[in-house]
Formats: C-alpha cells, sequence, structure tokens
C-alpha cells in the first residue's frame, strides 16, 4: 500500500521546489547561478556567526489550535543540525522556546528568529505569517488511551462505552467520522480544558481518551504512580505532519533547512550513524560519498562546505539516532515506530537522497546547472516525489 501522506504540504512543497518560477515565489531575485548563495537571512546569519531558533513547548493547558503535545526537544536538534551546516559548530545557536505556535509564528514573521522548527502546517498560516515549510520531521497521530484494567484493547471493544475528548476540536470530529465508518456507536464526555480531560481518564470517568499521540503521551506522564496503568490502542487516525517554518524572500536558506533534513533521513537509509560517521567517509557506494561531501557542486550552490552534512551527523547522529534520543527515549516514551518507520512519527528516508542529483538544487532555483549534462540520472528522485512513502 502507497500512502500520500503531506497532502497538506503539497502547496509548500510546490512553493520551494517546483519547476514554475520558484525563484520569484520566494521572493529571490533573478540571477546567475554562482550569485545565488546569499540572501537576506542567509547572509545575517553568516554575517553575525549567529543563528536564532524557536520550538514550541506547548506549555499551554489547551487551545483549538495546537492540538500537538511537547516534542521541543526533537525540533532543537534539527535546530542544532542547521547551526552545524551553516556555520560549521551549533555555538552560535540561540533557542527560543514558546509556549504556543502562533507565538512563535508572530516571533518568525517580525525576524526575531529565523527558524522555527516544531510547526503544523497550514495554508492560513502560510499567507498570515507569509512563511514557508520545509519537510516534516515527525508526524504526529491521533490515539486513544485507556486503563488495561477496563480489558479494552482495540477500538472495536468501545463499542457503547465513554469516550473523553476536547470539544469543538478535530481530534473529536475525526473520531466521530472514523467510528462513524467502522459502525461502532459510542458516547462523547466533552471537556473544554485538557487537565480536565486528563483527569476524567485518569480516574476512569471515561473508558477511554483520544487527542495526538504527543499531547496523550505528555498527559499520561501526569497521572504519576497511575502512569503505568494505561496504553494506547493500536489504531491511529491519521498522521498530522510537524514541520520547520522560515519566513520567505531567503530561497538558499530555506534549502538549506530542507537539504538538512533530508541529509539526516539519508544517513538513516545508508547506515551512517554518529559512530561511523568517519569510517564511512571510505564508502564506496556513491550515495554515501555525495552525502558526505564528494557532491561539491551542491554544497556550491547552497554556498556551504562540502563536507557539511558529515559534519551535522558526527555531532548529532542520524535522524534515527535523534528521534531516539528525543521522543522514544524522551520524557514521554512514545511507542517505538514499526516499519514502515512513517507508521509512527518519523518520516521514512527516500528511495534515494535530493543530495544525489545537484540538478534538482539548480532547478529549484529556477537555473541551469553549471557544467551538468541536460538529463536526469536513472537514480533521481524529485522532492515531490519524497513524499510519497510505502508500507
Amino acid at each position: 500500500m502507497r500512502f500520500l501522506i503531506a497532502i497538506p504540504l503539497a502547496v509548500a512543497f510546490l512553493m520551494c521546489f517546483g519547476n514554475v518560477a520558484p525563484a520569484q515565489t520566494r521572493g529571490q531575485p533573478p540571477g546567475q547561478p554562482g550569485q545565488r548563495t546569499h540572501g537576506p537571512i542567509i547572509d545575517a546569519v553568516r554575517t553575525s556567526k549567529h543563528l536564532e531558533c524557536g520550538v514550541v513547548s506547548e506549555d499551554d493547558d489547551w487551545n483549538r489550535t495546537d492540538l500537538h503535545g511537547n516534542v521541543s526537544a526533537l525540533g532543537s536538534d534539527i535546530c542544532r543540525a542547521v547551526a552545524i551546516a551553516i556555520l560549521g559548530k551549533d555555538d552560535g545557536l540561540t533557542m527560543h522556546t514558546f509556549p504556543a505556535e502562533p507565538e512563535a509564528l508572530a516571533a518568525l514573521k517580525a525576524g526575531a528568529i529565523q527558524l522555527a522548527a516544531t510547526i503544523s502546517p497550514d495554508t492560513t498560516i502560510a499567507t498570515q505569517y507569509r512563511v514557508a515549510f520545509g519537510p516534516p520531521i515527525f508526524y504526529d497521530t491521533q490515539r486513544l488511551l485507556t486503563s488495561h484494567t477496563n480489558g479494552i484493547t482495540q477500538l472495536a471493544d468501545l463499542h457503547d462505552q465513554l469516550i473523553c475528548v476536547l470539544d469543538l476540536t478535530q481530534p473529536a470530529q475525526t473520531l466521530s467520522d472514523e467510528m462513524s465508518e467502522r459502525g461502532i456507536p459510542y458516547a462523547v464526555m466533552a471537556h473544554s480544558e485538557q487537565g480536565e480531560m486528563d483527569a476524567a481518564i485518569a480516574v476512569r470517568h471515561c473508558a477511554a481518551g483520544t487527542a495526538m499521540e504527543t499531547r496523550l503521551a505528555e498527559s499520561r506522564q501526569g497521572f504519576h504512580a497511575l502512569t503505568s496503568d494505561f496504553d494506547f490502542l493500536p489504531e491511529r487516525l491519521g498522521l498530522e505532519p510537524i514541520v520547520p517554518a522560515y519566513r520567505y524572500g531567503d530561497q538558499i536558506f530555506g534549502l538549506i533547512v530542507d537539504w538538512t533534513v533530508y541529509a539526516l533521513i539519508e544517513a538513516e537509509a545508508l547506515g551512517i550513524t554518529k559512530a561511523n560517521v568517519t569510517a564511512a567517509d571510505g564508502r564506496e557506494d556513491i550515495r554515501a560519498q555525495r552525502l558526505l561531501g564528494g557532491d561539491f557542486a551542491a554544497a556550491q550552490a547552497l554556498g556551504l562546505p562540502h563536507d557539511w552534512a558529515a559534519k551535522v551527523i558526527a555531532a548529532l547522529g542520524n535522524y534515527g539516532e535523534i528521534f531516539a534520543r528525543t521522543t522514544t527515549g524522551g520524557p514521554y516514551h512514545l511507542d517505538p515506530r514499526p516499519e514502515p518507520a512513517v507508521d509512527r512519527g518519523r518520516p521514512d528516508a527516500p528511495i534515494t537522497h535530493p543530495l544525489t542529483e545537484t540538478r534538482d538544487i539548480y532547478r529549484s532555483m529556477g537555473q541551469p546547472p553549471p557544467n551538468q549534462p541536460d538529463k536526469v540520472g536513472p537514480n533521481a528522485l524529485s522532492i515531490n516525489q519524497s513524499v510519497i512513502r510505502s508500507a
């Protein structure tokens, strides 16, 4: 089965990487390839040797727009990766924590930060705050949390049971649609505050509670002595991506953010880790060579050192290592991911990495690649194709 799991990002990906005047889309003036490694954001970062990056801690008890839990640890490592890619190290990085996404987006629009790492993509947000979205760094999913003492092990067991939901939210509507499609009657205990719903779940006033997995995992940690009594049902009701966001107006900065995420994913696909990245530099396979510094033209197109990806991996590890450190092994103990990995949070690695085709970078800037033949290699994978995953 194949999943197209980034439909909400389609417009943003086309704006960033499509073949129809992408340079004008991001506000980048026409020019020659050799003159395109600069822009207002990337110039400011390089000149100051400093990157301002924000993550959302989701400290608010609840609001109707921020439905995710706290994935700021994952976002912080993405910020570090981008800083290392541009500056060679992360000591020029300043992290800012925001209680909710609107505050982070307002800071991004005002120029107080250059990157917000944990944003829910939305076309209204893109136009209101004049931001573009990078590739997904995490896929949240709606789950149901129940006490194993209830004897409920699957969604069908909630037949005629009471389910706690936050009133007037997307998860409440998604639950209604899913139960109706499956023909499972149920009753709702609606709450106006997250803490109120958490308490009802903990004392088993309802048979289960539903919300995004990151939010429920965070809530479960607040059950203290009862935490180990609660498990997620196996069903997942849709996927919601969390992505980095950056301001319009600097295509190169956006490309660096995007390619940094892809490089981390590619490293995992190739088995290149923090521990073996130095030894991997001697590998003979072309994908590893290009990722770790062999593609000088791609690095030049981005205005980065040829070994920028190797430096990122050496400092932080590949995507899988970051994911395990910040989510599965993080404070909320999200369920370990199955295969394919996209089913439980992390993006699948593409079949081949976009960095393997320097041509794609120049195309995304509306320019022909220098000294490159006018054909695409047999292993080429476009950015838009990479949002299709296999299961």
